[in-house]
């Protein structure tokens, strides 16, 4: 599975007191059951062992969106253009995947507002057997 790593606040803005009480919230509790039409990022096993990554971009262009993928990393970042609703923030995170996962090999697709990014799991690699000379 993946782990989040770091996530600044795309949906929040800093200046209102009641950001650091729900910032605070979000951080102690270790699962946060909300739709993926009410979060910002959705993550899925799907059938293979792939995995799915589901991140809510309402408000910003895909052409705006980078995904910068390495072996054991995703960063996606997106900064808000200034014609859009003030209720949509940058965007600036990064996925740790674990060694069963190559981002090398991810897909990135958007829709609907939705950012879907498809990251295939790590074929396992078989044994080579090696000849002994004498």
């Amino acid at each position: 599975m993946f782990n989040l790593k770091k996530l600044k606040t795309m949906y929040l803005q800093k200046t209102n007191p009641f950001n650091s009480v729900l910032n605070t919230l979000l951080t102690t509790v270790s699962e946060v059951e909300l739709s993926p039409a009410h979060s910002i990022i959705d993550i899925k096993e799907l059938e293979g062992g792939n995995q799915k990554v589901t991140i809510n971009a309402v408000g910003h262009n895909p052409k705006d969106i980078s995904v910068d993928v390495t072996e054991n990393e995703i960063d996606i970042k997106s900064l808000k253009r200034d014609d859009v609703s003030k209720f949509v923030k940058d965007i600036d995170f990064s996925l740790s995947l674990g060694t069963d996962y190559d981002g090398t090999k991810s897909t990135a697709k958007f829709e609907n507002g939705l950012l879907i990014i498809i990251v295939e799991k790590k074929e396992a690699k078989k044994a080579k057997s090696v000849k002994i000379t004498y």
